[in-house]
């Protein structure tokens, strides 16, 4: 796919090597030529320095031949401009990322008026995925996908845990609740696990299944972690004001410590049920003064990558039970999986995760690809991927202890007749099922990819 990429800072690099790793064929536009020429260099993209809301820049980057234009720069309405511009000159579809609050009750009529076929909310996309992680505070990760009740979740077996020394085979008999491993993430090796496979502490597990029976889990296993009721985050940004309103519609008590008055009027404005705190609250004593031992969870959202690492590391010390911090560096998110791996998230890889999945879809819909969600799991190297059974899939009509299902390969879920459901060595699938594939180290472009070759005439 032919994709032209606007922006070339944070969340536009993010995507683009996403989106390269897949193999498309990328063009990158930024005013800086440091960064055209950093992007050039570091990935196998065509680079063009200019204004992208800027026509003469535009053609040389032949944005009209696009099949996906993508306007990822930091200026909302060079954002609009530049999409509305490359569909004007030809582009089949047009992605923007918009950070304005106001335009996120506008998405409709945006995406009618300035030709926008998708558009993605930053800071937004931000506050659900810690949202999500408060609200299952033993996960450091949580995925749902499109259409079913089942969740995703990553997270570490401790030392007290009662999974350190099971094998998978025994699972079920021992805690008696229906979740399926999907992969383990052991030092530097990630795999998908098979039957003998035995869980150890300090391995890093992403497990599936319906929410009420994935608390039953935890709690069995010694990993439930209370419910998290009272939050302090800091630092007062975009991303703050939506986290606190998802919060607060859920019960969860919030407070918020800003530094700047002026943010902090603007934010008493909007959240009139929140407790707002004008002072530094990099300073310890300040936290204290506000708290922070008695808190349950801590977010750490200041524009400073280092403060949000050492704080996020000081409430965790003084005992706080969840804490985030946001970190905008995957240099640091990397080397804080050993030191503090439940403690980090990355705004750009949700975004890049988001577009890759929205190219996904236009892969499926131009009959190049039949997946319709795409998930990146154990440090990006397994990937969970939504599919629709067609009517002649191979893999219909054979129980899955029958089939020839490819090393590497799991199937996680199926939904059938909106209801979700773990499969077992009985389950045979229908055609119009949706089922959810964990594949690791490969991508899977059609489901019956996951038979193996031999298998393909079953």
């Amino acid at each position: 796919m032919k994709i032209v990429i606007a922006g070339a800072g944070k969340m536009g690099m993010a995507a683009a090597q996403q989106l390269c790793r897949e193999g498309h064929d990328l063009t990158l536009i930024d005013q800086r030529q440091d960064r055209v020429d950093s992007a050039v260099n570091s990935m196998d993209v065509i680079g063009c320095c200019g204004s992208c809301a800027a026509p003469e820049t535009l053609k040389d980057a032949e944005a009209g031949q696009a099949d996906l234009f993508i306007a990822a720069t930091g200026a909302d309405e060079a954002n609009l401009i530049a999409c509305q511009l490359a569909r004007k000159m030809g582009a089949r579809h047009a992605v923007s990322l918009l950070r304005n609050p106001a335009y996120i009750q506008s998405a409709e009529l945006l995406k009618e008026t300035m030709h926008l076929s998708f558009s993605i909310h930053p800071d937004y996309v931000t506050a659900e995925e810690i949202s999500r992680v408060l609200q299952f505070p033993a996960a450091i990760r949580v995925e749902s996908f499109p259409d079913s009740n089942m969740e995703i979740v990553t997270f570490i077996i401790e030392e007290n845990s009662k999974l350190a020394g099971i094998s998978l085979q025994k699972l079920w008999a021992k805690f008696g609740q229906k979740i399926l491993i999907c992969c383990v993430e052991r030092g530097e090796t990630v795999q998908i696990p098979r039957g003998d496979f035995v869980l150890r502490a300090g391995d890093r597990i992403t497990v599936t299944g319906l929410p009420d029976a994935l608390r039953r889990f935890f709690k069995a296993a010694g990993s439930y972690k209370k419910p998290v009721k009272n939050v302090i985050l800091l630092g007062g940004s975009r991303s703050a004001v939506h986290l606190t309103k998802l919060l607060e519609s859920t019960g969860v008590d919030v407070t918020i410590i800003e530094q700047s008055s002026a943010r902090c009027q603007a934010l008493a404005e909007v959240l009139k049920n929140t407790t707002i705190h004008c002072a530094d609250g990099t300073d310890t004593a300040v936290l204290q003064e506000y708290g922070i031992s008695r808190a349950d969870g801590f977010v750490a959202l200041t524009g400073f990558d280092e403060d949000n690492i050492i704080l996020g590391l000081y409430a965790g010390k003084v005992g706080v039970g969840k804490v985030i911090s946001k970190v905008n560096n995957t240099k640091f998110v990397e080397l804080l999986r050993d030191v503090s791996p439940e403690a980090t998230l990355s705004p750009q890889e949700l975004v890049a995760e988001r577009i890759t999945g929205y190219v996904r879809g236009l892969d499926h819909a131009s009959g190049k690809s039949t997946i319709e969600a795409l998930y990146y799991l154990g440090d990006r190297r397994v990937t969970a991927m939504e599919f629709i059974v067609g009517e002649k899939a191979a893999c219909i009509g054979t129980a899955l202890k029958d089939m020839p299902i490819s090393n590497g390969v799991l199937l996680a879920s199926v939904i059938r007749d909106g209801k979700s459901f773990l499969p077992d060595g009985q389950t045979v699938l229908q055609a119009g099922d949706r089922v959810i594939v964990v594949a690791a180290d490969r991508m899977i472009v059609e489901l019956d990819d996951i038979l193996s070759v031999s298998g393909r005439s079953i």
